[in-house]
């Protein structure tokens, strides 16, 4: 995507991930209030330098702008030690039990104190704003291929979600009730989660930084004429989806802990496709296998997380209630 690389992630992780509030912009123009949120584990840095790279631009180039853009770092000490969490994961603290329990302790662990934090810049800017809040959390996947968002069964959701040509997932909510979704949904927000691609992956800064520009666009917040490249980023994630399914539902959450040793074979990429009884991984207890037909996502390739795997199945665009 131009001049849009990196030759190595890693050497750009060397960042001092101090500060928490990355960029903000605005020309006080009446719009939505749009959050980019990178970052929640420490070993997806993607985001982060993606919304560095926008915020640069948007102050060299001052284009005028509805509403006002703020980017945050997530999970600041792991980021520090490219981890995916300290002491759990900040991406599970987001129900509205989670967070009453978090805002009513006075003794939080790592991961409560940066959930406290990040949830009180928004809430502030949330209250002091009487336009929509749009929240986009940018992620990356363990596994090659980890190109998707991540919705809840909102019409204005998919439509966000629509606008970066990734498949959109369905139902994923239906089973994780303790992400950034599930506040988005209960504060009434609008909004996404975006996988960009594999952690180490240079091109999953590109892509974060494309899907970016493609969201303020979407959000009504900038023009297209006015962001240099705007064909470019957006031929950029069509390529990027070419002979990926457009919608899908999740059918199956494997979910693990550290004692059961999970282990998933080697080979397995997001939307590999698997049969009923397929062994797809190990654990203490033996062989791990699909338990129907689909299309795996997120296989777990790292140390750290709760979920093995998730089973997906295409979906008909006529099966959805809402028109896209």
């Amino acid at each position: 995507m131009g001049n849009c690389t990196f030759t190595d992630i890693n050497e750009q992780t060397m960042i001092s991930f101090a500060e928490r509030i990355i960029g903000k912009y605005t020309n006080d123009l009446n719009g939505p209030v749009l959050f980019f949120l990178g970052g929640i584990h420490g070993n997806e840095p993607a985001g982060v330098l993606a919304i560095q790279r926008v915020f640069e631009k948007l102050n060299a180039i001052a284009p005028p702008f509805h509403g006002k853009c703020i980017g945050i770092a997530g999970n600041l000490p792991a980021l520090r030690l490219g981890v995916r969490y300290i002491e759990c994961d900040l991406n599970r603290l987001w129900s509205a039990s989670e967070r009453d329990r978090i805002y009513s302790s006075d003794r939080l662990n790592t991961e409560e104190t940066q959930q406290r934090e990040i949830m009180e810049i928004i809430e502030t800017e949330a209250c002091n704003s009487s336009t929509p809040v749009i929240i986009a959390d940018l992620h990356t996947t363990s596994a090659s291929r980890g190109f998707f968002s991540i919705v809840t069964y909102d019409a204005e959701n998919i439509r966000l979600a629509s606008s970066l040509y990734a498949p959109v997932i369905l139902k994923m909510t239906d089973s994780l009730t303790s992400t950034t979704n599930i506040f988005m949904k209960d504060r009434q927000f609008h909004g996404l989660t975006f996988e960009a691609g594999q952690h180490d992956d240079p091109a999953s800064v590109d892509n974060h930084e494309a899907a970016i520009w493609l969201l303020m666009e979407a959000a009504g917040c900038i023009e297209s004429e006015y962001i240099p490249g705007f064909e470019a980023y957006r031929n950029h994630l069509i390529s990027e989806a070419a002979g990926l399914p457009r919608y899908v539902e999740v059918i199956y959450r494997h979910g693990i802990t550290p004692e059961d040793e999970y282990e998933t074979s080697p080979g397995f990429a997001n939307y590999s496709t698997v049969k009923a009884g397929e062994i797809v991984a190990k654990d203490k207890r033996g062989p791990v296998t699909a338990p129907a037909d689909g299309m795996m996502l997120m296989p777990l390739y790292q140390k750290q997380g709760d979920e093995g795997f998730f089973l997906i199945r295409e979906l008909d665009q006529q099966a959805l209630s809402y028109d896209i």
